[in-house]
């Protein structure tokens, strides 16, 4: 009778368990408990113990590394080989893709565009790769992320593939509401050739009438409902100013089991509230972070602040961090942007291939808004760490990652 009691006790003790916990991976784990091999020879409080390290232990990834190891190699289905492609096609053989798993971060001094960049990664990834996302944001408002985004959207080559309209519009002029007319003569313009709102026009009438008078702003509105169908793979976003470690983790846990959201991008990170101006607690945030995709399978993109220094684009290194440099080893990969001075441009020349004998300059453009940005690999687990050049114009929010594979200084 006392066996019988025992025995019934400890299913009702894994019945409770699986009831109360809601994650289907764990009540799997507390039913596997009943095929233990010494299961008959545990008691009550064991089984008790059993379920309480299930649920402790089940957030981490664990595995037989000894077991089908030929379907591993012979498939090469992993994330070691099956990274997303990144928008730059250099950066992503470098660092084998956007991979799940894996924390990235990207430096830049402040103002330089960390904030666009992240919208430029997260928009192509949702749309291109048709996957959801997450924007964790301490820099930039919703509103300001909502207009970046579209800026990206209607710009972006890649984009423009999948919503059929080929645009070039700047985000001051999406945010001054200029477009230009079909007629220029039979509407009152101004003198860039914008269609001019009337004195007293309500904003809703002014885009009524700008739907009858410029196929510029039809073409963006069609652009914009494209988006808005785009449920499967939804850009969400959320703003935390004062925020401690323990919340920004709760909040990656909560839209990775609410939405099953697997690609993170962190725009800027920082210490937690308590600790600012603490430099290594950034290594404490991001190790908190390196954890959380490990064991969950997620892409962790984050941006950092890069520091203002007299260091040449060309020779950044982690040195160069306006923050805990310590941060580097919890990092998988690390990327330093700094730009080229409009006024030496003729000092740098850059090649096809890392080792090459032809050079090219850098073509310098009229327009102010065109730079060039020097890119160093400082960290790559994947392999290769080689300096880049992007060439982009923030005013549209395109990057363009010229196709080489070094930068060579001519000083």
């Amino acid at each position: 009778m006392e066996k019988i009691y025992t025995d019934l006790k400890k299913l009702f003790v894994l019945r409770r368990s699986y009831l109360a916990i809601p994650i289907q991976n764990i009540q799997d784990k507390v039913i596997e408990i009943k095929e233990y091999q010494l299961y008959d020879k545990m008691s009550v409080e064991e089984v008790e113990s059993a379920v309480i390290q299930v649920n402790d232990t089940e957030k981490f990834k664990r595995a037989v590394l000894n077991e089908d190891l030929t379907t591993f190699l012979q498939l090469g289905d992993n994330n070691l080989t099956n990274g997303l492609p990144l928008p730059f096609p250099i950066l992503t053989k470098v660092f084998k893709g956007i991979r799940k798993g894996e924390t990235m971060a990207y430096a830049m001094p402040s103002n330089a565009g960390k904030s666009r960049f992240t919208i430029e990664l997260a928009a192509h990834t949702a749309l291109v790769h048709q996957k959801k996302v997450l924007i964790i944001s301490n820099e930039m408002s919703e509103e300001k992320m909502r207009l970046c985004l579209i800026t990206t959207i209607l710009n972006n080559k890649e984009i423009q593939k999948m919503h059929g309209i080929e645009i070039s519009k700047t985000e001051g002029e999406l945010l001054e509401f200029k477009f230009r007319p079909d007629d220029p003569k039979k509407v009152k313009v101004d003198e860039d050739g914008f269609v001019v709102k009337e004195e007293k026009e309500k904003q809703k009438d002014f885009a009524k009438r700008l739907l009858e008078v410029s196929k510029e702003f039809r073409n963006v509105i069609e652009v914009t409902n494209w988006v808005n169908k785009q449920i499967k793979n939804s850009i969400y976003f959320i703003n935390i100013t004062d925020h401690t470690n323990d919340e920004l983790k709760k909040v990656i846990m909560n839209y990775y089991y609410k939405e099953k959201i697997e690609y993170v991008f962190y725009d800027t990170l920082k210490t937690d509230t308590a600790n600012i101006g603490i430099g290594e607690e950034l290594k404490k945030t991001a190790t908190i972070l390196s954890n959380i995709a490990q064991n969950f399978g997620i892409y962790i993109c984050s941006t950092l602040q890069l520091a203002e220094s007299d260091t040449l684009p060309v020779n950044l290194n982690v040195n160069d961090l306006a923050v805990s440099r310590t941060v580097k080893e919890v990092l998988d990969t690390l990327a330093l942007f700094k730009q080229i001075n409009r006024d030496t441009l003729q000092n740098y020349e850059y090649s096809f291939n890392e080792v090459d004998t032809k050079y090219f300059d850098l073509e310098k453009f009229e327009d102010p808004d065109v730079r060039y940005y020097a890119c160093v690999v400082d960290k790559n687990r994947a392999g290769a760490k080689p300096t880049l050049v992007f060439r982009l114009n923030l005013a549209y929010n395109i990057w363009d990652e010229l196709r080489i594979s070094t930068i060579k200084t001519i000083m």
